[in-house]
């Protein structure tokens, strides 16, 4: 297999199995990466990388009936490992007996198909030309239920897909609902298009003939394959997107908050979450650290508060002054800590207490943090 011999099709799955498979050497134990990374493999095949396998193996794979079985049956299970995935995505605590049904189901029509090609009397001529409604009205049984078998299936679990995206979807942020529930309706559209097809094959294998306006139902494999392909790219775009605003927003805090991190380091530093000996410029500037960084930053901050409150405290500190007030009292505070002097309590008060009520909001509570940081003299 080469590179410069794929299509474009194949060169996009190419790409896109290569990332996911990264990401599953991250998070090895993530079922729902794993259907992706069997559905892009699967798919890879079923759009033509059967070629691929006659070129290395030859022999078996040269018939053409047996290539018609491999390629059906990488087809059907990149549409199971696609269903797997939204079904291990929405209900990853409750899917996996579920995905063993689906699993099943996907294996008895794949079972059936062979079987049905194993029984045709030449097989290779019958299978060589011809799917779906273009199939002549002469064929034999075996390659009609074939044909009619793996559309179905196709209509099942495509159809079965979307219910899924579109549950997904309802539980996804706004972002990437819109996205998710494109990719639902076309899949939808794929699905029903399969329907359609095994229709044909039995209005025609039954004598009758189409109506000219059939072929137009050909048209919808490239519209829902490309509105599924938008859809995606759109939900995954919006994820993107989503993080990095978090990423800048993360940074622009942790900039903000540094200067009362920094005194805090100065003044409790057994309290670090990483000892300073471990870490590197690299560590704490690079770009993969910022959410760390700005995580260690709250903890560490709230930590070094908590320490310093009971001077808060000896100074009459009250959580519902100004921040004006409070930013006095913590510089005071800071100033006796330094100098050594020991505080006469240990109770300890809340500082730059969130303005929110009801359940802890973090945003709330790093806003807090970064006006009292700016405030330091």
């Amino acid at each position: 297999m080469t590179l410069a011999g794929q299509s474009p099709i194949q060169l996009a799955i190419i790409i896109a199995f290569v990332w996911f498979a990264y990401r599953l050497t991250r998070s090895p134990h993530s079922l729902a990466l794993w259907a992706v990374v069997s559905c892009l493999a699967f798919r890879y095949f079923a759009s033509g990388g059967i070629a691929d396998l006659r070129g290395h193996f030859g022999g078996v794979l040269s018939s053409a009936s047996v290539a018609k079985v491999v390629m059906n049956i990488a087809l059907a299970a990149s549409w199971c490992s696609l269903l797997l995935f939204f079904l291990l995505a929405a209900t990853p605590h409750r899917a996996v007996r579920t995905a063993f049904r689906e699993i099943a189901i996907m294996v008895a029509a794949m079972l059936t198909m062979t079987v049905m090609v194993a029984v045709t009397p030449n097989a290779d001529e019958a299978f060589s030309s011809g799917a779906g409604g273009a199939l002549p009205s002469d064929v034999s049984i075996s390659v009609v239920a074939f044909y009619i078998v793996g559309s179905a299936y196709i209509a099942y679990v495509t159809w079965r897909a979307a219910i899924w995206a579109w549950s997904y979807a309802a539980e996804s942020t706004q972002r990437t609902r819109l996205g998710l529930r494109i990719a639902a309706v076309a899949l939808g559209t794929l699905g029903s298009v399969a329907a359609i097809r095994a229709g044909q094959i039995l209005l025609i294998w039954g004598g009758g003939t189409l109506p000219e306006w059939a072929t137009l139902v050909n048209l919808g494999v490239p519209l829902g394959t490309l509105l599924f392909v938008f859809g995606v790219c759109l939900a995954g775009a919006a994820a993107r997107i989503e993080r990095f605003r978090i990423w800048l927003r993360h940074r622009r805090a942790l900039r903000e908050l540094r200067p009362l991190w920094s005194v805090l380091h100065d003044l409790f530093p057994e309290d670090r979450l990483v000892p300073a000996h471990e870490q590197s410029r690299i560590d704490r500037f690079s770009p993969r650290r910022v959410h760390q960084q700005f995580w260690r930053a709250v903890v560490e901050i709230r930590d070094g508060l908590v320490q310093l409150s009971p001077h808060l405290s000896d100074l009459g500190y009250d959580p519902d002054t100004s921040l004006h007030q409070q930013s006095g009292l913590l510089n005071e505070a800071i100033r006796r800590q330094r100098s050594g002097t020991a505080p006469s309590t240990r109770d300890a008060v809340l500082v730059a207490a969130p303005s929110s009520t009801g359940a802890f909001d973090v945003e709330a509570d790093v806003e807090q943090l970064v006006l009292l940081s700016r405030s330091l003299s």
